[in-house]
């Protein structure tokens, strides 16, 4: 299975650390691991204040998301396909990363995707990890395992938080009891 442009959704189990009530969206799957960032974990950063931070205007409402617990420094932008950084990776027909010098002074200038999101940092597993959690293979218990469901724009820039979670396990749910009537 394709794993990428996906999301993950943690279980109503998992409980009490960072992955609690989550949506993320895998990024890249290889070789060398699998990344995604977390969609619904708003910082109490504003996109007004990091801007001021780095000394660039960003007259943007909305907030910093926290992408994951690894790289924490690491800036990066999901979004819709119409627009590119010089370093920008397509995940799928429906959006892109990027991740360049380039983009917030763009954005500064009012050149900016029509949807998107600012991330810092990124969730990581090692080669064969998020198959194993999936799947609930020892150490992982199957009751902690992800769901899945497909991405799509209203689902990833329309909802926001608790809001997001509830819907993307709902079509998790819905995605999964079709597959069983096909």
């Amino acid at each position: 299975m394709n794993i990428v442009g996906n999301l993950l959704i943690a279980p109503p189990a998992v409980k009490g650390n960072f992955w609690y009530k989550t949506v993320i969206m895998i990024t890249e799957d290889h070789s060398h691991g699998t990344i995604g960032l977390v969609l619904n974990k708003r910082s109490n950063l504003t996109i007004e204040e990091f801007g001021k931070q780095l000394g660039i205007p960003l007259n943007i409402s909305g907030y910093v998301y926290q992408g994951g617990p690894l790289n924490p420094q690491g800036l990066s932008f999901l979004h819709t396909n119409e627009w590119h950084s010089k370093n920008t990776l397509r995940i799928n027909e429906h959006f892109s990363l990027s991740s360049a010098d380039d983009i917030l002074p763009r954005f500064s200038l009012g050149d900016m995707p029509k949807r998107w999101r600012m991330f810092l940092g990124i969730s990581g597993w090692a080669p064969g990890q998020l198959q194993a959690e999936i799947d609930g293979t020892p150490p992982w218990k199957r009751e902690h395992s992800w769901c899945i469901a497909k991405s799509n724009p209203e689902l990833m820039f329309e909802t926001d938080q608790k809001e997001q979670w509830c819907k993307a396990l709902d079509q998790s749910a819905e995605e999964f009891a079709h597959s069983i009537l096909l």
